[in-house]
């Protein structure tokens, strides 16, 4: 009996043995997420297996041909991620697998958009209404354009891809060329003034900028013939920073009243001032509504200057002049206004000052005051 207790153990362990399949592998990585440069290179993934078989190697597959695999060791796993070559973020996922291993694993390789170092800008005399740019190509010989845009106008238009902004660039210069009956390659490098390729060092100076706006300086290789181009370096591209012009120190004295049948009437009287000055009525859907209690930011600040400044350039433009403008759109002194509201609505009421020196187009010149209705 003493003998079949030893022994029927034994018996019972061998069938377990033989009966139990081998634990699945498992694999483990560091990372599930790789963050890569424009440049790209060689970027390792560390990976460790538990209970693995002997002599295997996980295999790797890549849903994209910039990312391919280099090399698999016991530990490590080489994957070769290739420069950019195109002007934004690109993803791509690989797939890791072990003998054995129940589920796949995936690492996503997120890459930046391409390594841009053709050009260098230098910026400098930066005041309220102007800056310098100096464009530096990295080598020279070839054309390239230089030039410099408000940033509103990609918020407006909604490009915010390059490609497609040099192509909506040269389709304005080529309709442009062809309303005065020359090519696209003539109005560029003879027609236009001041011009605007180069294919050395360039300095530029820009004049007449809106104060307190961000504006975008930026080049690109060109190569012309007759109506044809052909983009050899990629935009580059640099943010400018325009600080608002110098404010007087005066502040506007608003009693608004709030009337049956939908009208209010707005009171300013200013103070330390003789000069235009804005009457801003603004419902607290728009983006420029500051709720109650709040400071105004300088992003607001910037935006309703930015507002009356479009809105006066606008006009100008058409043929207004600035007198014209400033009277039409703006006050001078105490002044009492009465307009139709909505029900139901607040409102802010924003007031600053506005003057135009030499005859440019007017700006904002005050801290804005506010009042609630």
């Amino acid at each position: 009996m003493l003998l079949c207790a030893v022994v029927a153990p034994l018996f019972i362990g061998c069938e377990s043995e033989h009966t139990t399949p081998a634990e699945a592998p498992v694999m483990v990585i560091d990372a599930d997420l790789l963050e890569v440069d424009g440049g790209g290179g060689n970027i390792p993934i560390f990976y460790g297996v538990k209970n693995a078989r002997p002599g295997v190697r996980p295999e790797v597959k890549s849903n994209v041909e910039w990312v391919t695999v280099g090399e698999i060791t016991s530990n490590t796993i080489i994957l070769c991620v290739e420069a950019s070559d195109i002007n934004e973020e690109r993803m791509g996922i690989v797939t890791l697998s072990y003998k054995g291993m129940e589920k796949p694993l995936k690492v996503s390789v997120v890459q930046d958009k391409q390594f841009l170092d053709k050009f260098r800008f230098e910026v400098s005399d930066v005041t309220h209404n102007s800056c310098t740019v100096k464009y530096i190509p990295k080598s020279s010989g070839g054309y390239y354009m230089a030039n410099i845009i408000d940033a509103e106008y990609f918020r407006k238009s909604g490009i915010s891809d390059m490609e497609e902004f040099i192509n909506m660039e040269m389709s304005n210069y080529m309709a442009l060329a062809a309303q005065h009956d020359m090519t696209l390659e003539f109005l560029l490098k003879e027609a236009v003034s001041p011009t605007l390729l180069f294919t050395e060092e360039a300095t530029r100076s820009f004049t007449g900028m809106q104060s307190g706006a961000t504006y975008v300086a930026y080049a690109y290789g060109l190569e012309l013939a007759d109506n044809e181009y052909t983009v050899t370096i990629p935009l580059h591209q640099v943010s400018i920073e325009i600080p608002m012009s110098q404010f007087y120190d005066v502040s506007f004295k608003i009693s608004p009243q709030v009337s049956n049948g939908g009208m209010a009437t707005i009171a300013v009287e200013p103070v330390g001032w003789n000069g235009y000055y804005v009457i801003n009525l603004i419902p607290e859907s728009s983006l420029y509504y500051v709720p109650i209690g709040e400071r105004m930011t300088e992003y607001t600040l910037r935006a309703l200057g930015s507002d009356f400044y479009n809105r006066a350039r606008q006009a100008i433009r058409g043929g207004m002049s600035v007198d014209t403008f400033l009277k039409s759109s703006c006050y001078i002194g105490s002044r009492s206004i009465t307009t139709p509201i909505d029900s139901g609505t607040e409102y802010m009421v924003a007031v600053y000052a506005v003057e135009s020196i030499d005859g440019e187009i007017p700006v904002m010149c005050s801290v804005t005051s506010i009042a609630y209705l």
